[in-house]
């Protein structure tokens, strides 16, 4: 649309601006009257129902696999980085009740780790 086109629209607009009152418009707004006659029973439903339906349109439209893998990774990581310094202690390393707990996280941490490089090679061969 050319400039042209739009120049006579303007024009209306801007001649039909000029004839409105906007002093009587927002002497006539009074915030008093507008919240003492609010129901509060109506509002909170309203609100509530809002709420809600925001918080279906966020959880059917994003996927928060992203964040879950990320956070088990980075768990991942904390543990092989740090299982010396939580299994050092000899009282902890050769405590029977807590060795078959270190040999489950260490299962955990490897599996992950795994997963995590498999996704990536899955997005490598999408995306070449």
């Amino acid at each position: 649309m050319s400039s042209n086109a739009v120049t006579p629209i303007v024009y209306q607009l801007q001649q039909g601006l000029q004839q409105v009152d906007f002093r009587s418009l927002v002497d006539g707004f009074d915030l008093k009257s507008l919240v003492s006659g609010l129901d509060i029973k109506t509002f909170s439903w309203i609100a509530l129902i809002v709420v809600a339906l925001i918080f279906l349109y966020e959880w059917w439209t994003k996927s928060y696999g992203y964040d879950a893998s990320s956070l088990a990774v980075s768990a991942a990581d904390y543990w092989q980085g740090n299982r010396d310094q939580f299994t050092y202690d000899p009282y902890v390393r050769g405590s029977r009740s807590l060795e078959p707990l270190t040999e489950v996280l260490d299962a955990l941490a490897n599996a992950v780790k795994k997963w995590e490089s498999s996704q990536e090679n899955d997005v490598r061969n999408r995306s070449s």
